[in-house]
């Protein structure tokens, strides 16, 4: 169950405790945390617990609206296009 799970959503699950990520973001988005409430919402399927779990960061991701993505495009050492998800999931939960 486990692999199937990973094949899945192994595109978009974030190991946070790796926290490879950590610090690539120049206006400090944590780009794991970010992907922590997006996995709540999206594979959880409770978008109420993410929007708070969202609304708690101290910083959000609404700094990944208006970036090009560069500063954080490679910094997923896992493979995960974390330039593709910030920003939707800002949309989605703030």
């Amino acid at each position: 169950m486990l692999d199937t799970y990973a094949k899945l959503n192994g595109t978009t699950y974030c190991q946070q405790a790796c926290n490879d990520c950590e610090g690539a973001c120049p206006y400090g988005v944590p780009i794991s945390d970010v992907l922590r409430t997006r996995m709540y919402a999206t594979d959880y399927q409770d978008v109420e617990f993410a929007k708070d779990e969202y609304a708690l960061l101290d910083v959000n991701a609404s700094a990944c609206l208006s970036c090009s993505g560069d500063p954080c495009r490679d910094a997923c050492t896992h493979g995960l296009a974390i330039p593709d998800l910030c920003a939707p999931t800002h949309r989605m939960l703030a």
